[in-house]
């Protein structure tokens, strides 16, 4: 009789943790990126007849685990575009002001005070900063955006896209107009002057309004009867300025592929002198008008200036053991012995899934399911109790 009450007692127990286990699943139906928990039992042998295992009575039950259920939730769109959801493996990497390292299927972020990217309490969401050359570091941090002004940027390069007119008669003229760049930003006309000096030969040469200073660089093109350039080396447009910018400016008029042969931007077809694409590499000041997040985690900004240039790549890690790691509250996971250390990478790399920007991903518990489960739990536990 002793034996049997404390085999009832175990079960009612083992059925408690089960009941505790499906109520709390079915209280975070809303939570986002929460993965159910699933009970599973293991019988208790009473230990004066193990040795002969047919005689063997059982004494009870036991919770053996609780283990997660880490099958991908539903997407759903929350058009947020600080709001992410990972679609495949990886959790999000994020970190509280003392350094500590924690992770999490939650992606509903949002800027603080100091444009700091962070979780709902706090943490700081982490990112490869790239750098303006496009490179990626192989270290992560703070993922940090704020309103201070992108510097100016002076120009190295200029391209465009001029036709001269194969008919002009010789000594005819040709004039264009674009803008480039001070170091400090301000918009200087530089003007390109074409004269045609012989049939397949013109001059050229460059000036400036004597308000940013002076420039006197020219030079000579000479086109194949075929009307393209021939082969040559690109010209450098000489700058001396004025009004605080740095005085020396030389800016490389791209007109030539790296090989020296042309690249098609300037010809000399029938049909009238015109441009029809100017650009450069300089840009005025500007600041941050909005931010984009593609599937690979790299966020682009897009500056006042008209300057977009990817600035981070949010970094995600993933584990050996996902049921090893330790719940800590929040939505937040620590690693552990049994988890294995954290794997980093990024979005579409390796095992890692790739990310929706504007979406989140929702709860995975199945409600039919848990039902289902409570009812069975229950009247086990009741059958127990008598």
């Amino acid at each position: 009789m002793y034996s049997s009450f404390y085999t009832s007692v175990s079960g009612m127990n083992a059925f408690s943790q089960q009941l505790s286990v499906i109520s709390d699943n079915i209280a975070n139906t809303n939570t986002t990126g929460y993965k159910s928990g699933n009970t599973s039992f293991a019988e208790i042998l009473n230990a004066s007849v193990m040795s002969n295992s047919s005689m063997g009575i059982g004494n009870g039950v036991l919770v053996q685990k609780i283990a997660e259920d880490w099958t991908q939730g539903a997407v759903a769109s929350t058009g947020n575009s600080n709001d992410f959801a990972i679609t495949g493996a990886g959790l999000f990497v994020v970190s509280d002001a003392d350094g500590l390292v924690s992770y999490t299927r939650d992606g509903q972020f949002f800027y603080n005070a100091d444009g700091i990217l962070v979780t709902a309490t706090g943490r700081a969401v982490q990112g490869y900063p790239i750098d303006a050359d496009g490179n990626v570091s192989n270290a992560f941090g703070n993922i940090t955006f704020t309103d201070a002004t992108l510097p100016a940027t002076a120009p190295s390069t200029f391209s465009t896209s001029i036709n001269l007119n194969s008919g002009t008669e010789i000594g005819g003229a040709f004039s264009t107009t674009i803008n480039v760049y001070d170091s400090l930003g301000n918009a200087v006309p530089l003007t390109l002057n074409f004269t045609k000096t012989a049939a397949n030969s013109w001059s050229w040469t460059s000036a400036i309004p004597a308000t940013f200073g002076s420039t006197a660089s020219s030079g000579t093109m000479t086109f194949n009867a075929d009307g393209s350039l021939t082969a040559g080396t690109n010209p450098a447009v000489d700058l001396t300025l004025t009004n605080g910018a740095t005085a020396a400016q030389s800016i490389t008029w791209g007109i030539y592929n790296t090989s020296g042969t042309t690249n098609g931007t300037m010809t000399q077809y029938a049909g009238s002198s015109a441009i029809t694409n100017a650009s450069q590499n300089g840009a005025s000041s500007g600041q941050i008008e909005s931010i984009y997040t593609d599937n690979y985690g790299v966020m682009t900004a897009s500056y006042s200036n008209g300057v977009t240039r990817p600035v981070y790549q949010l970094a995600l890690a993933t584990f050996n053991n996902y049921n090893g790691l330790n719940k800590a509250g929040n939505n937040l996971y620590l690693a552990s012995a049994e988890s294995g250390l954290p794997i980093y990478g990024v979005a579409g790399s390796g095992q890692f899934g790739v990310l929706l920007s504007g979406n989140l991903e929702t709860a995975n518990v199945d409600m039919a399911t848990e039902m289902a489960d409570m009812l069975i739990a229950q009247r086990a536990y009741e059958s127990c109790a008598r």
